[in-house]
Order: C-alpha cells, then sequence, then structure tokens
C-alpha cells in the first residue's frame, strides 16, 4: 500500500501535460494574379510593384512613378467587369523629343480594335479617357490596351526608341 500511495502521484504527475499555446489564424492574401475589387484595380500605375506582369511589349522597365514607351506600349488588364467601361491614359509628351517629332497621333486600341486616333500638337501632360462598347470585352477574361504612335524619338547614340513617358493606363469604370 505505501508503494501505490508513492507511486501513485508520481504517475499522475508523470501524465500531466500543458496545453498547446494557441497562436491566431495565419494572415490571408490574395493569390497571385488575382487583383482587388477596387474602383482602380483594372488600372495599371507604372509604379506598382505587379506592373511588370501586366506589360505585353514596348513599355521599358523602372523604378520611378512613370516609364518611357516604344511605339506601342501594350497591357493586358484582368477584366473584373465588362459593364460601362472607359479605356483611361495618363502620358505625357516630353518637350525635348517633342522638339524632334514635332506633333504625333496617338491611336488607341482596345483587344486590337481602334478605340480611336488624337492629334497631340503641344508637348506636356495629356489625359485620355474614352467609353469603350461593351461588346468589345469578354468577361471572365483579360483585355489588351495599346497605343499605337506614329512619330517616335530615336537617339542618335544607341538608336533607343522613345514614345510617351506613361504613367497609368487601363479600364475605369
Amino acid at each position: 500500500m505505501i508503494r501505490f500511495v508513492c507511486v501513485f502521484p508520481l504517475l499522475c504527475l508523470a501524465a500531466c501535460d500543458r496545453l498547446p499555446e494557441s497562436y491566431p489564424p495565419p494572415e490571408q492574401q490574395s493569390p497571385i494574379g488575382v487583383l482587388d475589387a477596387a474602383p482602380n484595380a483594372m488600372m495599371v500605375s507604372m509604379d506598382a510593384s505587379d506592373s511588370d506582369r501586366l506589360i505585353v511589349k514596348d513599355i521599358y522597365s523602372g523604378g520611378m512613378p512613370w516609364r518611357w514607351t516604344a511605339k506601342e506600349p501594350t497591357i493586358r488588364v484582368p477584366l473584373l467587369s465588362t459593364e460601362s467601361l472607359k479605356f483611361s491614359a495618363d502620358f505625357n509628351l516630353w518637350d525635348e523629343t517633342f522638339k524632334v517629332t514635332g506633333p504625333v497621333e496617338i491611336s488607341f486600341f482596345v483587344n486590337s480594335k481602334l478605340l480611336d486616333k488624337v492629334r497631340y500638337e503641344t508637348p506636356g501632360s495629356k489625359h485620355f479617357e474614352k467609353p469603350i462598347p461593351e461588346d468589345w470585352l469578354m468577361g471572365n477574361s483579360d483585355a489588351t490596351l495599346a497605343l499605337l504612335i506614329d512619330r517616335v524619338y530615336v537617339a542618335y547614340r544607341d538608336g533607343f526608341k522613345f514614345g510617351v513617358i506613361l504613367t497609368r493606363l487601363g479600364l475605369k469604370p
């Protein structure tokens, strides 16, 4: 009996265990490739960290709030909606290149369809915005947006081509 009285409390103590510490659930993040449903989620800002994956061609890399383009800057934007969207672009025609190229005509394309052509007679900041016909966009897919610049500046030293200084390009509700 003495053994039982001595051994039983030891067995009970050996069987004790701490409860596991509790941890909060992990922070939730959106999967790669999915944009937030914010109103400007279909706009590509050239200083955004994910803008490189949406660029198709002719937009030079950079770490500034703007980027130089070549002749046909093109992006793809995942469509979150197809209703009442407008093509929107913010860009700049640099006065130094404008001295060489003169007036520039820019064509704006949505999924390879010509939306509009605008002739710019002066350098400086420009904004373009125009509604897109709804039948040009197909839901649950990407839209391809492009500018076609008729006259680009060609650098004398290296032959590098410069079109416009692009700040933002995309679709607005």
